[in-house]
């Protein structure tokens, strides 16, 4: 299992790794992460959330991408120079790869998409449920920051399926699940001598009492190793009540649902299922958090609103952020110094024209994330929020309002 956790699909084009493994974990990444790669790494990172409707058929992810690519040729052109011919040629032929996936991509109901491509050695297709910040960079090394904190974000569920005589566990994150072990056991037969019915009985109760008390004990183990957050079980509602009694506490505690399915029910079927529990336990969780807001807006602790949330970002005062997930206005971005305005301007930092954002809400949320804010996409109980226009974010010290209208680009 450590071995296999190790492996990273090693298909040689972006349509073979998307056919083979059309999702990635935190195990893959951290290898991706680990790797040295002979030639330059492209990332692309793109957007199609459902409030940009003009986002949803190839040619407009080619068109973003178009953009995105001289962009980042522009930019990286002394890098680019300074690369043997070889690898400064390969550039060209792995951008044309990218768009002709993109070319032919349909995106169903993911709300992002990142692909990493570097000739034969890196290639790796993501569908996500949550919503990026459109970017390309073209490096000695992939960009996975972003995708590092959605991961971290997101919530991963032990899935164990329960059955007399065989228990099967699965990791389930950023809606793909994937299976990681099982536990196999044989039951006596029901077809016995009378003489001895009562003898095989009471063998077979024991064994299913070993077999669930083995198959606790392995989802006990599993769910630490690979630090899972919550655990759902499937099976048959006599048998998962009688399982339960043999999990510790602690998965108890982190019990998400119980669920009427087997592992031969269609893989969407399944999907639909957690998907439905896990938006229960995010509607419980989007109360809890906004319901405090008002505590922190009373101490002079909370920015609300959009333009006062990013202000509030520029000055690197955020601990948390709660957007509405239709939030959407486009806006302007100096990625270099995680510098956000409404306004057409210059980063004052550098002084720099800003770069034109599509949506600056989904540049604020990647910034958030790389600097560690805890960020909340609300998408269950959206009217909670709305009295604070779709925007809120709590500082880490009080603020006077002023302070947070003072921020501004350089005019040019």
């Amino acid at each position: 299992m450590a071995r296999a956790a190790e492996q990273v699909p090693e298909a040689k084009s972006l349509k073979a790794a998307f056919a083979e493994r059309p999702f990635i974990s935190r195990e893959d990444l951290r290898n991706i992460a680990r790797q040295h790669y002979e030639r330059p790494v492209i990332t692309f990172y793109l957007n199609f959330a459902p409030q940009q409707g003009g986002r949803s058929d190839p040619p407009a992810f080619v068109s973003v991408f178009h953009s995105l690519r001289h962009r980042e040729l522009e930019a990286r052109k002394p890098y680019i120079e300074g690369l043997p011919r070889a690898h400064r040629l390969a550039i060209p032929d792995d951008l044309a790869e990218v768009q002709a996936f993109l070319e032919g991509y349909q995106p169903g109901g993911a709300r992002a998409l990142v692909i990493f491509k570097s000739g034969e050695q890196l290639n790796r297709v993501m569908p996500l449920p949550a919503r990026v910040a459109d970017s390309l960079t073209i490096d000695a090394d992939p960009y996975i920051e972003p995708l590092e904190a959605i991961m971290e974000e997101q919530r991963r569920v032990l899935v164990v399926d329960v059955a007399k005589e065989k228990t099967t566990f699965s990791l389930y994150e950023l809606g793909f699940e994937e299976p990681v072990h099982a536990v196999t056991s044989s039951v006596p037969r029901n077809e016995v001598e009378p003489s001895r019915e009562d003898e095989v009985q009471r063998h077979r109760l024991t064994h299913l009492q070993w077999h669930f008390k083995s198959s606790a004990q392995n989802a006990e183990r599993l769910f630490r190793e690979r630090r899972c957050e919550l655990l759902a079980l499937f099976g048959e509602e006599r048998l998962l009540k009688e399982f339960e009694d043999y999990l510790p506490k602690s998965l108890r505690d982190r019990l998400l649902a119980e669920l009427r399915l087997s592992p031969e029910d269609g893989p969407n079927q399944r999907r639909d299922a957690l998907e439905e529990a896990l938006a229960k336990q995010r509607k419980q969780e989007e109360e809890a958090a906004l319901g405090e807001l008002g505590f922190f807006q009373g101490h002079g602790r909370l920015a609300a609103g959009l333009e006062k949330v990013l202000n509030a970002a520029n000055l690197f005062l955020m601990r948390r952020l709660f957007v509405d997930t239709e939030l959407a206005t486009p806006g302007y971005v100096c990625r270099e110094h995680h510098f956000l305005a409404l306004q057409a301007g210059s980063c004052p930092f550098d002084g720099q024209a800003l770069l034109p954002a599509e949506n600056v809400v989904d540049e604020l949320i990647e910034i958030a994330r790389l600097h560690g804010v805890e960020v909340m996409v609300v998408g269950q109980r959206r009217e909670l929020l709305a009295p604070y226009d779709g925007a809120a974010a709590v500082l880490v010290t009080a603020v006077p309002v002023e302070q947070l209208r003072t921020v501004s680009v350089t005019s040019q």
